[in-house]
């Protein structure tokens, strides 16, 4: 398996394989609804997600994309991870922890102290990942997100667990 971080000069390629990924899971049925900008905001890829502000996070075997996720600053000091998806056929071979594990990497790498998510209430495979990863439940922490988003938040002090 290979993880690749994309910046600015990403690949088209890596690119492409990220939009499929992001529209896979858009399509989700805990997605749907939560994410009212899709089709505008695959388009704008890499955008928003690119350095110094962010990343986007491709895993996948030599020809076949696996899984995505997106960083993005809040402000200075606290990163969010946005966009993490593991395709079905790529579940439950500890993908989703190397993708988390990168992305806690990455955002140290960056500068940030605090990385935080939203994610739904019925991704419960999701967040007791994020729970084993030091991540520990907040209050809503941005405008915008839907009454039911469940957040965490994570010190990146020591970013290897």
């Amino acid at each position: 398996m290979i993880i690749e971080v994309l910046d600015h000069e990403a690949e088209t390629a890596g690119l492409a394989a990220i939009r499929v990924l992001m529209a896979e899971y858009a399509a989700l049925p805990h997605t749907v609804g939560r994410w009212p900008t899709v089709a505008q905001d695959l388009a704008a890829l890499p955008q928003p997600f690119l350095p110094p502000r962010g990343l986007l996070v491709l895993a996948r075997t030599d020809a076949e994309p696996l899984g995505c996720a997106g960083l993005l600053a809040l402000d200075p000091e606290v990163g969010e991870i946005k966009r993490m998806y593991v395709r079905p056929s790529a579940r439950g071979r500890g993908l989703g922890a190397t993708l988390l594990q990168a992305l806690l990497e990455q955002a140290a790498a960056l500068g940030f102290r605090r990385v935080r998510l939203d994610t739904a209430p019925e991704l419960q495979a999701a967040r007791a990942l994020y729970q084993r990863h030091g991540f520990t439940p907040i209050p809503p922490y941005r405008t915008g997100l839907l009454p039911d988003a469940l957040c965490f938040e994570r010190a990146l002090d020591d970013h290897r667990r």
